[in-house]
Protein backbone atom coordinates (compact mmCIF):
# COMPACT_ATOMS: atom_id res chain seq x y z
CA UNK A 1 0.00 0.00 0.00
CA UNK A 2 2.85 2.41 0.72
CA UNK A 3 4.04 2.01 -2.86
CA UNK A 4 0.57 3.01 -4.06
CA UNK A 5 0.61 6.11 -1.86
CA UNK A 6 4.11 7.01 -3.02
CA UNK A 7 2.90 6.76 -6.64
CA UNK A 8 -0.13 8.87 -5.77
CA UNK A 9 2.11 11.63 -4.45
CA UNK A 10 4.49 11.38 -7.40
CA UNK A 11 1.66 11.61 -9.95
CA UNK A 12 -0.30 14.34 -8.19
CA UNK A 13 -0.26 17.75 -9.87
CA UNK A 14 1.41 19.91 -7.29
CA UNK A 15 2.67 23.47 -7.18
CA UNK A 16 6.35 23.73 -8.04
CA UNK A 17 7.26 24.88 -4.55
CA UNK A 18 6.01 21.67 -2.90
CA UNK A 19 6.93 19.07 -5.51
CA UNK A 20 6.97 15.36 -4.81
CA UNK A 21 7.92 14.24 -1.32
CA UNK A 22 11.63 14.16 -0.71
CA UNK A 23 11.33 11.52 1.99
CA UNK A 24 8.97 8.61 1.48
CA UNK A 25 9.56 6.94 4.84
CA UNK A 26 6.24 5.81 6.38
CA UNK A 27 6.28 8.48 9.11
CA UNK A 28 6.79 11.21 6.51
CA UNK A 29 3.99 9.85 4.35
CA UNK A 30 1.68 9.75 7.38
CA UNK A 31 2.62 13.32 8.30
CA UNK A 32 1.98 14.49 4.75
CA UNK A 33 -1.38 12.71 4.59
CA UNK A 34 -2.36 14.29 7.90
CA UNK A 35 -1.34 17.71 6.62
CA UNK A 36 -3.31 17.22 3.39
CA UNK A 37 -6.29 15.93 5.38
CA UNK A 38 -6.23 19.07 7.49
CA UNK A 39 -6.37 21.04 4.22
CA UNK A 40 -9.48 19.09 3.21
CA UNK A 41 -8.07 16.51 0.79
CA UNK A 42 -10.57 13.68 0.99
CA UNK A 43 -8.32 11.09 -0.68
CA UNK A 44 -5.70 11.74 2.01
CA UNK A 45 -8.33 11.11 4.70
CA UNK A 46 -9.24 7.82 3.05
CA UNK A 47 -5.58 6.77 2.67
CA UNK A 48 -4.95 7.49 6.36
CA UNK A 49 -7.91 5.27 7.21
CA UNK A 50 -6.40 2.49 5.08
CA UNK A 51 -2.99 2.88 6.69
CA UNK A 52 -4.38 2.67 10.21
CA UNK A 53 -6.73 -0.17 9.28
CA UNK A 54 -4.03 -2.33 7.68
CA UNK A 55 -1.06 -1.31 9.80
CA UNK A 56 0.89 -0.71 6.58
CA UNK A 57 2.83 2.52 7.06
CA UNK A 58 1.43 3.25 10.50
CA UNK A 59 0.73 1.27 13.64
CA UNK A 60 -2.53 -0.61 13.24
CA UNK A 61 -5.20 1.39 15.05
CA UNK A 62 -8.77 0.50 14.17
CA UNK A 63 -10.23 3.39 16.18
CA UNK A 64 -8.18 5.89 14.18
CA UNK A 65 -9.01 4.05 10.95
CA UNK A 66 -12.71 4.41 11.74
CA UNK A 67 -12.22 8.09 12.54
CA UNK A 68 -10.50 8.78 9.19
CA UNK A 69 -12.99 6.69 7.24
CA UNK A 70 -15.82 8.66 8.87
CA UNK A 71 -14.19 11.96 7.91
CA UNK A 72 -13.73 10.82 4.31
CA UNK A 73 -17.27 9.41 4.20
CA UNK A 74 -18.66 12.72 5.47
CA UNK A 75 -17.04 14.31 2.42
CA UNK A 76 -18.66 11.78 0.09
CA UNK A 77 -15.93 9.14 -0.31
CA UNK A 78 -17.88 5.99 -1.13
CA UNK A 79 -14.89 3.69 -0.57
CA UNK A 80 -14.69 4.97 3.01
CA UNK A 81 -18.42 4.32 3.40
CA UNK A 82 -17.97 0.75 2.17
CA UNK A 83 -15.01 0.21 4.51
CA UNK A 84 -17.09 1.42 7.45
CA UNK A 85 -19.82 -1.01 6.43
CA UNK A 86 -17.23 -3.77 6.43
CA UNK A 87 -15.95 -2.78 9.86
CA UNK A 88 -19.46 -2.90 11.32
CA UNK A 89 -20.21 -6.19 9.56
CA UNK A 90 -17.08 -7.89 10.89
CA UNK A 91 -16.80 -6.06 14.20
CA UNK A 92 -13.33 -4.73 13.28
CA UNK A 93 -12.59 -2.10 15.90
CA UNK A 94 -16.29 -1.50 16.47
CA UNK A 95 -19.11 -3.50 17.93
CA UNK A 96 -20.78 -5.65 15.26
CA UNK A 97 -23.84 -3.78 14.10
CA UNK A 98 -25.70 -4.96 11.02
CA UNK A 99 -27.98 -1.91 11.07
CA UNK A 100 -25.03 0.50 10.87
CA UNK A 101 -23.37 -1.70 8.24
CA UNK A 102 -26.50 -1.55 6.09
CA UNK A 103 -26.78 2.22 6.61
CA UNK A 104 -23.22 2.75 5.36
CA UNK A 105 -23.80 0.47 2.37
CA UNK A 106 -27.01 2.32 1.53
CA UNK A 107 -25.23 5.68 1.74
CA UNK A 108 -22.44 4.41 -0.51
CA UNK A 109 -24.89 3.05 -3.08
CA UNK A 110 -26.94 6.26 -3.08
CA UNK A 111 -23.81 8.36 -3.52
CA UNK A 112 -22.55 6.15 -6.34
CA UNK A 113 -25.93 6.35 -8.11
CA UNK A 114 -25.93 10.13 -7.75
CA UNK A 115 -22.36 10.44 -9.02
CA UNK A 116 -23.14 8.19 -11.98
CA UNK A 117 -26.25 10.23 -12.80
CA UNK A 118 -24.28 13.48 -12.59
CA UNK A 119 -21.70 11.99 -14.93
CA UNK A 120 -24.40 11.05 -17.43
CA UNK A 121 -25.84 14.55 -17.31
CA UNK A 122 -22.44 16.16 -17.79
CA UNK A 123 -21.35 13.62 -20.38
CA UNK A 124 -18.43 12.18 -18.46
CA UNK A 125 -19.82 8.77 -17.52
CA UNK A 126 -19.03 5.73 -19.58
Amino acid sequence: MLQKIRRLFAMKNQPVETGPPQNTAPEHITARLERESAEGTVEAMFQLGLMYYSGDGAAKDLARAKEWFEKAAAEGNTRAMRNLAGMYTAGDGVEKDSVKAKEWLRKAEESEIMLKAMGLVWGVAE
